[in-house]
């Protein structure tokens, strides 16, 4: 994701919402298709999406894959030379379609404030989970 962007960083939430807006694009009506399949259940995996790319990117800043800096927002990540490299060799086909998908994502994320995304994707988790 921080390969696709000119942006001097993303918080966490930026990251964990882009990464799963671009992993279920149909669901916000930026493609016929989710990368990850249709699941009805999709929007209640964002909390632990977001714990997962809390762990990463403490891994990827201790293996120089990404900056961090602090602002008076909070922390910014954004992708190292070493991580762009790294990225650069990414080729298969799946990493193909995550950039196109992750494009969107970006595109669509800066359409909109944070705060709207995250609660969008709460009232969704919400839904999904009162149809159990």
């Amino acid at each position: 994701m921080l390969s696709l962007t000119n942006k001097r960083g993303f918080t966490l939430d930026n990251l964990a919402t882009a990464d799963f807006i671009a992993n279920y694009s149909k669901e916000f009506g930026l493609a016929a298709s989710n990368l990850h399949g249709d699941n009805e259940f999709s929007f209640s995996e964002f909390s632990i999406r977001r714990s997962m790319a809390q762990d990463a990117i403490k891994q990827l800043v201790l293996e120089g894959m990404i900056k961090v800096s602090y602002t008076k927002h909070g922390f910014r990540y954004s992708i190292s030379e070493r991580g762009q490299a790294f990225c650069n060799t990414l080729t298969s086909d799946y990493a193909k379609e995550y950039r196109l998908y992750a494009k969107e994502a970006i595109a669509y994320i800066d359409s909109k404030k944070e705060k709207e995304l995250l609660n969008l994707i709460s009232r969704e988790a919400s839904k999904s989970l009162r149809k159990e």
